[in-house]
């Protein structure tokens, strides 16, 4: 059964129970699904089976048009309102967009693209009149999602249907949401655990609990105002709260599952988050985009004892495979490092018009004791502990996380290269968490002087508010390593550890 049918069988089986609230509206799974059914209705002037972009804040008009695409057989290309134009243009054009769905506030962003890139501009209305009668039509791709991109422009991943269905099957088999559940959804639309929160809440019959853009900056708040059972965040989340003295024992008790996913989890805060919620399950999801949302889970034990300094990444979903590999592709030993190599039937079709990293990162291959003929390699260092299991060690590359977003620290190099007139830059994550990740960037640019502002200024007509720069500071030299590339470590002990 595809995924437009099986929404719309919940939908049918749970039409008086609620779907979704925010902003003070709560709509049943009948309310919710008939305006995306006249919503879908109205999508003849774009072509069967075509991209279409979503331009919406976290807005009633944001879901009724997620779900719409979903039943009309068209994937959905989510784009963040808050984007400079210039990223916008980026990904239409190279998602080949057939059409662009937006909401109020999004129109002329919308009618832009539209101007630029071809297709035709709809304002999705959730309470506009029309046909009813509207029969999910069967589509090969569900959405294309883009991340942050090495060449300096972003990439999309295509995501097929059966990719989303058997990630609610094997999530599932881990920690099956009911109908009874209040599901939090913190995520934006253009980040792709945001699937997860939809079509996994959906599906069980489920409520989906979205905060405005003010109400994110207590979700703790937020989660026991709305009386929330689950909870799916990125770490940043409760480590924000935490910092600000919200993350105290007890404070959570109405959790029953407490999802982390996005980036390395420490086991500080994850027991933290145990003791703050003391009714609750807490796992830690690991997954790229590239194998659909999530494909291993840990479940936090609190009482475990010399436990890494990062909550394991834990075994593979139902039918899939996570393996640490050396250099030759063969799996290590017990206590050995390696790259971590991904497959299953949740690895997507990869990136779109990307022909070189498509051929980088999907390998037609086999691995001695596996049956998957596809592999995704995920780019992360892994250790395969003989006691904790999948370990994270960070990066091969030079790809950080940002609260919860990749970042190819190339992409914003070439920003500033842009912005200073000068090729000698870099990008330094900083300040780290302890799980590795980072707060923000820090940019180095060699000149004698700079312009920090306007380097800042020109960043953010390029960049996505979490990848700008937040200081800009000139240097005489970039410091090199030993393959003579620029060594970031010693960029952040010479300018940024100092007392």
């Amino acid at each position: 059964m595809s995924l437009a049918a099986r929404l719309q069988a919940a939908a049918s089986a749970h039409a008086g129970r609620p779907a979704l609230s925010i902003g003070g509206e709560t709509l049943s799974y009948a309310e919710l699904f008939a305006a995306a059914e006249r919503c879908a209705a109205r999508l003849d002037a774009v072509p069967a089976g075509a991209r279409v972009g979503l331009l919406a804040h976290r807005s009633l008009d944001a879901y009724v048009g997620v779900l719409a695409l979903v039943l009309s057989g068209r994937p959905y290309v989510p784009i963040n309102p808050k984007a400079p134009p210039e990223r916008q243009s980026a990904i239409a054009a190279a998602a080949g967009c057939g059409g662009w769905l937006h909401d109020d506030e999004t129109a002329d962003s919308a009618q832009a693209l539209a101007a630029g890139h071809g297709g035709v501009a709809l304002a999705v209305d959730p309470r506009a009149d029309g046909p009813r009668d509207f029969t999910a039509a069967a589509a090969r791709h569900a959405y294309v999602m883009f991340t942050s991109g090495t060449t300096g422009t972003p990439k999309g991943v295509a995501v097929r249907v059966d990719n989303v269905t058997a990630y609610v099957d094997a999530f599932a088999q881990i920690a099956a949401i009911t109908s009874d559940d209040r599901c939090t959804q913190f995520f934006d639309l253009s980040f792709d655990l945001s699937v997860h929160d939809m079509f996994v809440t959906w599906e069980a019959g489920a409520c989906l609990f979205a905060p405005t853009e003010a109400e994110l900056i207590d979700p703790v708040g937020f989660a026991n105002r709305s009386g929330a059972s689950v909870w799916f965040s990125v770490p940043s989340a409760p480590a924000m709260a935490q910092r600000m003295r919200r993350l105290g024992p007890g404070v959570l008790p109405g959790l029953r599952l407490a999802l982390f996913c996005g980036e390395p989890l420490p086991s500080s805060l994850a027991k933290a988050v145990a003791a703050a919620a003391p009714n609750a399950e807490v796992w830690n999801l690991y997954g790229p985009t590239e194998a659909t949302i999530a494909i291993t889970a840990e479940r936090l034990d609190p009482a475990a004892q010399g436990m890494p300094a990062t909550v394991p990444l834990g075994a593979a979903y139902a039918g899939c495979a996570a393996v640490v590999v050396d250099d030759a592709g063969l799996p290590v030993p017990p206590g050995g490092e390696g790259e971590l190599w991904l497959a299953g039937p949740q690895i997507t079709d990869g990136y779109i018009n990307n022909p070189a990293e498509q051929a980088a990162k999907f390998l037609a291959t086999t691995i001695p004791g596996y049956p998957h003929n596809l592999w995704y390699r995920s780019g992360d260092l892994v250790r395969n502990d003989p006691i904790w299991g999948l370990v994270c060690q960070g990066r091969l590359d030079d790809q950080v996380k940002i609260s919860g977003y990749r970042v190819e620290l190339l992409e914003v190099e070439e920003a500033l290269r842009r912005a200073a007139g000068t090729g000698e830059v870099a990008a330094v994550p900083w300040p780290l968490n302890e799980g590795g990740s980072a707060e923000g960037l820090v940019g180095f640019v060699c000149a004698t002087s700079v312009d920090a502002r306007a380097i800042a200024a020109s960043c953010r007509e390029l960049l996505p508010p979490y990848m700008v720069p937040k200081r800009v500071i000139a240097v005489e030299a970039l410091p090199l390593n030993a393959n003579g590339k620029i060594d970031r470590k010693a960029l952040r002990q010479r300018y940024l550890e100092r007392p």
